[in-house]
């Protein structure tokens, strides 16, 4: 039972964490990629040929 209760608890964090980091909205990982990836953009457009 103790494993059980255990085993639930490790797969809620994980469930928490991974919501919070990459699914969130404002401060997640996926905003601060896509944050990067305009600035990068945006630098090669710059870019004189």
């Amino acid at each position: 039972m103790k494993n059980l209760v255990i085993i639930i608890g490790t797969i809620l964090l994980g469930a928490i964490i991974v919501n919070t980091l990459v699914l969130g909205d404002s401060n997640s990982l996926k905003s601060a990629a896509e944050g990067i990836v305009s600035n990068g953009v945006n630098a090669i457009k710059t870019i004189k040929y």
